[in-house]
């Protein structure tokens, strides 16, 4: 049941990552990889940091926006990937 739940979790985060970067397409917005992945890190570490005792539901939103973040740069790094002349 476990893998079942966190199969449809990465679905969704999949789902969001792709309209997120559809719409930054759409209005001609790129956000290098690099930021991508800098910022799936912040996301967690600095409210942390901030607010040691921080509410339950401010952190699970901070994991997904996490997530977001962290398969938009596995998104854009793929595409570099095969964009680039390597």
């Amino acid at each position: 049941m476990y893998w079942l739940i966190l199969f449809f979790v990465f679905i969704f985060l999949l789902t969001i990552s792709q309209l997120m970067l559809n719409m930054l397409a759409m209005h001609q917005v790129h956000i290098n990889r690099w930021v991508w992945a800098l910022a799936s890190f912040l996301i967690v570490i600095l409210p942390k940091i901030i607010l040691p005792q921080i509410n339950v539901l401010l952190s699970w939103g901070t994991y997904i926006l996490c997530g977001i973040f962290t398969i938009n740069f596995m998104i854009e790094q793929h595409r570099w990937f095969v964009t680039s002349k390597l």
